[in-house]
């Protein structure tokens, strides 16, 4: 066979071989596309409920609006009806006014005899100078955790602070603009994004780490009567379960 015959079978077989391999990727990822479940309707508070305080919670132009509420006096969580996520990638966009503290829980679980508040993993969300938004702290984890409910930044003030701020006190936008998390849950292995930026990514190694449990949205007590009706708001919340 001569060998510019030899060169076109070549030919052919490689782009048989790529148009395949395209084919594959294109499927795997309509496959992915279609395990994303949403959280939100849109129009609703269906699927969630209040697990603990009383700030007001409502819908508004397509997005589930948190408001810092007077004589609130502990932290409220609307919280998924579901609460049976093990290892999963989670996604939503928020907004967060200037100098309130809000955040996304995972892997929570309500009060109980032992923990007498919602407690379980958070995503923060930090509008301050600490600027920690993307850290990940346990909501109620002091005593569970130690001296610090921190896992990352391993502490929320000095040198473990200092360098956080450094490698990631750039990414968060203020409102009005929108911000997107994302966060990562693998067994014990855990990861979050802002904005498409690598922030936290550690193994929870710990004995009383949550195996499972509920998303639950945040907003926080204040006495600070400047922060009254300041609001935060969550949008396309969806989630891949990976278990």
């Amino acid at each position: 066979m001569k060998t510019t015959a030899i060169f076109s079978l070549f030919c052919v077989g490689l782009c048989a071989l790529v148009l395949s391999a395209v084919g594959l990727v294109t499927t795997v990822s309509g496959a992915e596309a279609e395990t994303w479940v949403s959280l939100f309707d849109g129009k609703t508070l269906k699927g969630w409920k209040l697990v603990q305080g009383a700030a007001e919670f409502t819908v508004r132009d397509g997005a589930i609006i948190g408001a810092v509420t007077e004589g609130e006096t502990q932290n409220t969580f609307l919280a998924t009806e579901d609460d049976t996520f093990t290892s999963f990638v989670f996604e939503c966009e928020f907004r967060c006014d200037a100098e309130i503290n809000s955040g996304v829980n995972f892997r929570s679980r309500p009060a109980d005899a032992t923990v007498k508040r919602v407690y379980g993993l958070q995503y923060e969300f930090d509008p301050t100078a600490r600027a920690l938004t993307g850290g990940v702290q346990e909501e109620g984890g002091y005593g569970r955790r130690g001296k610090d409910n921190w896992l990352a930044p391993d502490e929320s003030s000095g040198a473990p602070l200092a360098e956080w701020k450094k490698a990631h006190g750039d990414q968060f936008k203020p409102a009005p603009a929108w911000n997107v998390c994302r966060i990562e849950v693998r067994g014990k292995h855990i990861k979050t994004w802002l904005n498409g930026h690598l922030l936290a990514d550690f193994s929870d190694e710990a004995e009383v780490a949550i195996p499972r449990g509920f998303f639950a949205l945040q907003v926080h007590a204040t006495k600070n009567k400047e922060l009254f009706n300041k609001e935060v708001a969550f949008r396309n919340l969806r989630v891949m379960k990976l278990e």
